[in-house]
């Protein structure tokens, strides 16, 4: 699954299209609110997929305010903080294929049949744990 964010009027390559895994995306969103609060809040729907987001102004201003975050070093900074947690937290049965590391076959949700050739969960890369 993923979540794509898409410039109503883009000006530019840069601005017709964003996609990023599900499990990117929220730290992404967490991320934005946190270093760009004053701007970010004005999106009330980050972690849905609702058609929610920035006007062209916000969307600007964000990306300058994550520039200069990149710039300063701070996003290198977070993400080995965010690395760090994530490498101790402990494993959690996925939610996706119920733990078993296989999934239905699409439209159907839930675990899979444990077979030879079953669709490997793409929520845990087939290990039950994420």
């Amino acid at each position: 699954m993923a979540m794509d964010v898409f410039g109503l009027n883009p000006t530019g390559e840069k601005g017709k299209f964003f996609g990023n895994t599900v499990s990117w995306w929220h730290p992404l969103a967490s991320y934005c609110l946190e270093v760009a609060p004053e701007i970010s809040n004005r999106c009330k729907a980050w972690h849905t997929n609702d058609g929610d987001g920035l006007n062209k102004k916000d969307a600007l201003a964000l990306a300058d305010a994550l520039a200069a975050e990149m710039k300063s070093g701070r996003t290198d900074n977070y993400a080995e903080v965010y690395d760090a947690a994530r490498r101790i937290a402990p494993d959690e049965k996925c939610s996706l294929c119920e733990g078993t590391g296989v999934r239905k076959p699409i439209p159907q949700r839930g675990a899979g049949e444990l077979i030879e050739g079953g669709l490997k969960c793409n929520g845990c890369d087939g290990t039950g744990n994420t």
